[in-house]
């Protein structure tokens, strides 16, 4: 495994240049490095395919939540998309995050679920506010699309955090490895 500050150096950037991308119509250079950095890690993991087990959940876990969050009126995401459905650089935000779950943020996985809650309900809602503050998204003003990308991710990150203990298990990898 390379060192962990270089994980968060990877999803730093990559999350960047997807916000930013999306923001000034930018977005498949910015795509295709988040890709590269996607397939970089997976590259120098000792656990590739738990790895790219978790990405691919992830990515379907905030295709549902991105697209219903937007569907309600919740937020608004700029950029290219199938139809309703989120735009193509939050999939690839969405893989970015899953991969710092066994590297950066490893330590939620030993921790109580609740705190994983907790910071999903803080930190969530933050991140998407970031977001459109850089133009990538828009959300309506007033407490409620706050609210609901709170509770949505007080939701999703256990749940990332579970999956990623599960696919990172030793049990897992032996029965993944079997096949």
């Amino acid at each position: 495994m390379y060192p962990v500050w270089l994980n968060v150096l990877g999803f730093q950037a990559g999350w960047w240049a997807c916000v930013l991308g999306a923001g000034q119509t930018m977005e498949i250079p910015s795509i295709a490095l988040g890709w590269v950095l996607v397939c970089a890690h997976v590259w120098l993991s000792a656990h590739r395919r738990a790895e790219i087990q978790l990405a691919l959940l992830a990515i379907a876990m905030g295709l549902l939540a991105d697209s219903a969050l937007q569907s309600l009126g919740l937020i608004s995401f700029y950029g290219w998309a199938l139809g309703p459905l989120s735009p193509f650089w939050l999939w690839t935000l969405w893989a970015l995050f899953a991969l710092t779950l066994n590297a950066s943020l490893a330590f939620l996985k030993r921790m109580h679920w609740g705190v994983s809650a907790v910071a999903g309900l803080v930190f969530g809602p933050i991140t998407y506010h970031a977001g459109a503050a850089f133009g990538a998204a828009a959300v309506p003003a007033g407490g409620l699309a706050t609210f609901g990308l709170a509770v949505t991710w007080m939701m999703l990150l256990p749940l990332l955090v579970l999956a990623a203990q599960h696919f990172s298990s030793p049990t897992h990898e032996f029965i993944s490895d079997a096949r």
